[in-house]
């Protein structure tokens, strides 16, 4: 089926490659998952935001923004990803950060200040209760000074950055078909929603018969599917999408958010540190780290069988990585 998608941009390093990797931690040495690289769709671009936002920004530029606002955790990397695009298309990037105290210059956080964006940071309780409230007010304040504000919501999770991972989804296809793999379930990590829905409404679109599993990393399960599914039926309406939705369909896993959301624990780093010794493979401790210990776990209680059909998508999150490193090494 030829999919029709809305306007865009041409900013990530695209396709990027899927690789197959053996000797992660518990599991049997015959035993290897698929990978989708979305840590490498740019240096200081890296990860899935990026693709969200080529749909997104394509807007802002069309409504003749000339700023941008966006909100996330203090290493948000969607916030990261938003500020530097932001630069590099003439626009001022401001960012509402949620934060408790002063935090440490480090990670993503450092590489905002670097590009010269805005920053607001706000509590937690206030970032869940108020954040797009606290956007609008900062937006009415910049239209006050003639400035012509676009709002992207948390995670660029919307109805156009939806778009991002339903092409995702036919790159994914198109490579796995070319090299005559059978993957009958992607695993990622799930918070605002957008990258799942976009995978889930490309599968449909393809006929793709692909289980798409998601770890919810901080907010609860039920809330995660809630997100997700508004996100498919205002997609699917806005852009007239024909296909059958089933909100049964939406597998979200529960159970390892750990300590919470953008916190880590000892066994979560250990397995980090191992999986990179063993392979290379490097992986956050907010997003990717949190999906593979969830992964790895459902696999040892065999509550995930697909042995050798999985597609693990890495979405990035190296820069936050350098935020924690007293919590993996102590010198």
């Amino acid at each position: 089926m030829r999919i029709k998608f809305p306007p865009s941009l041409n900013l990530a390093h695209l396709p990027t490659p899927i690789q197959k990797i053996k000797g992660f931690p518990g599991m049997p040495n015959d035993f290897a998952l698929y990978v989708k690289r979305d840590d490498l769709t740019g240096f200081a671009l890296s990860g899935n935001k990026v693709r969200k936002l080529e749909f997104v920004l394509a807007e802002a530029l069309k409504q003749k923004a000339d700023c941008l606002i966006t909100c996330g955790g203090e290493q948000s990397n969607h916030a990261r990803a938003t500020a530097i695009l932001a630069t590099q298309l003439g626009l001022k990037p401001y960012l509402v950060l949620s934060a408790e105290g002063k935090p440490k210059l480090d990670g993503n956080l450092f590489l905002d200040r670097m590009v010269g964006a805005e920053i607001r940071y706000i509590t937690e309780d206030d970032y869940f209760n108020r954040r797009d409230q606290i956007m609008q007010v900062i937006a009415r304040d910049l239209k006050k000074k003639e400035h012509t504000p676009y709002l992207i919501p948390e995670g660029a999770s919307n109805t156009l950055g939806t778009w991002g991972y339903v092409k995702a989804g036919q790159e994914i296809k198109k490579q796995i078909d070319k090299d005559n793999l059978k993957i009958e379930r992607i695993v990622l990590a799930s918070s605002s929603g957008g990258t799942y829905a976009g995978l889930f409404i490309s599968s449909k679109l393809l006929n793709w018969k692909v289980k798409v599993t998601g770890f919810n990393v901080n907010y609860d399960k039920d809330f995660v599917i809630e997100r997700i599914w508004k996100l498919l039926v205002e997609t699917k309406k806005r852009f007239s999408l024909e296909f059958k939705l089933d909100k049964d369909e939406i597998d979200v896993i529960d159970g390892y958010v750990g300590a919470g959301y953008a916190k880590t624990s000892d066994r979560e780093c250990q397995l980090l540190k191992s999986i990179a010794s063993r392979t290379g493979l490097i992986l956050d401790p907010v997003y990717t780290g949190k999906a593979m210990f969830g992964l790895l776990d459902q696999i040892k209680k065999k509550q995930i069988s697909e042995k050798g059909n999985i597609l693990f998508l890495h979405t990035g999150g190296i820069f936050s990585l350098f935020a924690y490193k007293d919590k993996f090494f102590v010198d």
